[in-house]
């Protein structure tokens, strides 16, 4: 067949992958100029490194089978990383259980029950039927109040805002159940997979084009070729079509009315920071900031994983948040914010100035985060489409999971196996 995909992230290269390998005649059109969607890298000091902070976990099977699939299994090393909670004014160690269980804010027997919940979620197997529960409701329940006070809200509400109570405790048992204490980087990026992917695609035959973003998919005649059309005017036709962009670009592609399941689901976008700086910010990897105040959720000092040394001496560190795109630090100008940032960077480190920072990059992503509510579940739009050649295969379909590279993977290759085999 003549197959078209769209967009060249982790779900449509690793399709594309294992098309050309079945045959086809495979082209990837990519809106960006840019692989691996919101894998996507940028260039530091001459290294690649991914715009959004990326790790993987032991558990994440699909992505790893896919590393040694192309040959990058020696590249890949797991890391014992830290991580800390920001509280009221103090910074706390949350890397191991040992550091739970001493977790100053709450008393010995808040954090055996935190502990205890952890666990819990870790050894229930079908954290779906979670779903219709709300998870500030649950972690009050079995954590207790305190514990959620000071650890789940803070984190729930600087992620999904004014929708924290609404969120499904489905969604964070799948944020606890798969997590590893250990953390998986590939030794110069997670940009390889998607170069060998794309090498993989040239080398059978497939192309992708870039600059190609989504206008319109139609299928005029059922049993016809399905047409594509992007916004620099191009017009294609394909035997079969496979959508991996967001689910709300979809619809606004084939004209989905209101009602239709395909409008119903909403997301926030993502700002994130790399700073490049002279030394670093924070003592951890990972900074969880259980401050709703402060206008971001997470630090993430990359280079407290891998070592300055392959970023040119440079300190790595990412500032990222989940905001509706209307929200002020989405529309400002980044150089602005960045300043706006300074205070409460400042507050995690009180030494810290903007002289530090050599460089730096800012990305965004409109559709980055998917708002898990109960009803969530019953709006994931099935892969068969209205139109018989095209199938969906977005990120809104990995329920619980919302996002990931892994299951990004384990999509392709379902999809591939159920609709193009």
């Amino acid at each position: 067949m003549n197959i078209g995909i769209i967009g060249a992230g982790a779900t449509g290269l690793t399709a594309a992958h294992d098309l050309v390998r079945d045959g086809h005649d495979v082209t990837v059109l990519e809106g960006a100029d840019e692989l691996g969607g919101l894998a996507g890298s940028l260039t530091v000091q001459g290294t690649p490194l991914e715009r959004y902070y990326h790790h993987i976990f032991e558990t994440d099977r699909a992505f790893i089978e896919l590393i040694d699939e192309l040959g990058l299994s020696p590249e890949l090393r797991f890391h014992s990383t830290t991580t800390g909670i920001f509280h009221e004014g103090a910074l706390h160690d949350f890397s191991t259980p040992v550091d739970m269980l001493r977790f100053p804010p709450l008393t010995l027997w808040d954090r055996v029950r935190f502990g205890a919940s952890s666990a819990a979620l870790k050894a229930i197997r079908q954290g779906e039927r979670l779903n219709d529960q709300r998870a500030l409701e649950w972690v009050r329940r079995w954590a207790g109040r305190r514990a959620a006070d000071v650890i789940w809200e803070p984190l729930l509400a600087g992620k999904f805002g004014t929708r924290a109570p609404e969120i499904s405790m489905a969604w964070l048992w799948a944020r606890v159940h798969f997590r590893t204490f250990k953390l998986g980087y590939l030794d110069g990026g997670f940009d390889q997979v998607y170069t060998a992917l794309l090498r993989s695609v040239e080398d059978g035959g497939g192309k992708v084009e870039f600059g190609k973003r989504l206008s319109s998919i139609t299928q005029p005649d059922p049993k016809g070729p399905v047409e594509v059309r992007t916004e620099d005017g191009s017009r294609y036709e394909y035997d079969k079509v496979l959508v991996t962009v967001p689910q709300p670009a979809f619809a606004q592609a084939t004209g989905a009315p209101s009602d239709d399941v395909l409008r119903r689901n909403e997301y926030l976008g993502a700002t994130c920071f790399v700073l490049e700086c002279d030394r670093s910010v924070i003592p951890y990897y990972w900074l969880n900031v259980n401050d709703p105040s402060f206008p971001f959720l997470a630090v993430v000092e990359h280079t407290n994983m891998i070592p300055p040394a392959e970023y040119g001496g440079r300190h790595i560190v990412y500032v990222g948040n989940y905001v509706p795109r209307d929200d002020w630090r989405f529309t400002t100008d980044p150089a602005e914010l960045l300043e706006q940032y300074v205070p409460w960077l400042r507050r995690l480190n009180p030494d810290f100035d903007l002289s530090w920072v050599k460089d730096w990059h800012f990305s965004r992503a409109p559709f980055a985060q998917p708002v898990v509510t109960p009803d969530y579940r019953a709006s994931i739009p099935p892969h068969e489409t209205s139109m018989p050649g095209v199938v969906l295969a977005t990120m809104s379909q990995i329920y619980p999971q919302d996002r990931g590279q892994s299951y990004s993977v384990a999509l392709a290759r379902k999809v591939v196996q159920q609709y193009f085999r």
